[in-house]
């Protein structure tokens, strides 16, 4: 983040219960939508580049972690179609990051997805479920 000038901002709920999934793959989805984040910062020259990292509890329990950048933004055709095998908006991109992404978080029953900000970037969110809802 240093080499890019990247400002990182974490907000990180410190009453998170426990969540069950595999940690190597859960480690991907993030570090996955973190280098986009700083990917899609690279080419912003006349703003402050912003990383933000939030964790919350959301109201149906689940934990939710979403990646927040000060990038280029997507337009509103990309946000729907960003997750589809193949579909890229970074040249020399394959287009298959944000789709096993999807996977991953689907196969540990939660939802990954974006939203696009009126200003400059793009927000994506993914929820898990805890150790406890997983059991009922």
């Amino acid at each position: 983040m240093q080499r890019h000038s990247i400002a990182l901002q974490l907000h990180l709920a410190d009453d998170l219960p426990p969540i069950l999934g595999d940690k190597v793959q859960l480690q991907q989805v993030t570090m996955n939508l973190i280098l986009n984040a700083i990917e899609a910062m690279d080419s912003v020259e006349d703003r402050v580049r912003s990383l933000v990292i939030k964790t919350v509890r959301n109201v149906d329990g689940q934990v939710c972690v979403e990646v927040q950048d000060s990038g280029i933004g997507l337009n509103p055709e990309d946000a729907a179609r960003v997750f589809g095998s193949f579909h890229t908006t970074k040249p020399g991109g394959m287009g298959m990051g944000l789709s096993i992404c999807r996977s991953i978080v689907e196969n540990h029953a939660g939802r990954l997805w974006v939203t696009t900000h009126k200003g400059p970037g793009a927000s994506f969110h993914f929820t898990l479920l805890t150790a406890a809802r997983s059991k009922s």
